[in-house]
């Protein structure tokens, strides 16, 4: 589970509402290019954070996004252990930074529930997150999981096969 005090104040301020929101306006964006201009399930963005994020999973995601997600998960289950759990404890996370982005207009959220890009002001790679390794993992991670969860057969089934229950 991902607490947050174990954390030095350096390490917590990586979780802060900005340094997330790029990570998820990245997810959007590349889903949103993926599928036909369709938005990201607002529900996925709790999945993409802590898999993106955190080292454990985003260094073990697979190179296509024509890997099913079923076999990743089979392949990786091992490192999957607790999944469900480091989900749940970036919640609030999430929350804080979709509420900056949708502070700032920088995503709106459908009547459908889903998550879109409002403007596209943000560089594809801004040179902040260049110089930053560790942010560079997290921001490609987010823009590759756009990409695959949008040719995944659901939203539930990208849940159930993550045993993840919403």
């Amino acid at each position: 589970m991902l607490s947050l005090t174990n954390y030095s104040t350096e390490e917590r301020n990586l979780y802060n509402p900005s340094y997330i929101g790029a990570i998820l306006y990245q997810a959007i964006r590349e889903h949103q290019i993926q599928n036909n201009n369709k938005g990201l399930p607002c529900t996925l963005a709790y999945l993409i954070v802590p898999l993106a994020v955190l080292p454990r999973y985003s260094l073990n995601l697979p190179k296509a996004i024509t890997t099913p997600i079923a076999s990743w998960v089979v392949e990786y289950e091992g490192e999957l252990i607790g999944f469900s759990e480091s989900a749940t404890a970036c919640i609030d996370i999430v929350n804080s930074a979709i509420l900056f982005l949708l502070a700032h207009e920088a995503i709106i959220l459908s009547n459908e529930g889903d998550y879109s890009i409002k403007n596209y002001n943000l560089a594809k790679i801004p040179a902040l997150i260049q110089q930053n390794q560790s942010f560079k993992r997290s921001f490609l991670s987010a823009g590759f999981l756009g990409r695959w969860f949008a040719i995944a057969s659901s939203v539930e089934s990208i849940y159930t096969h993550l045993g993840v229950k919403p």
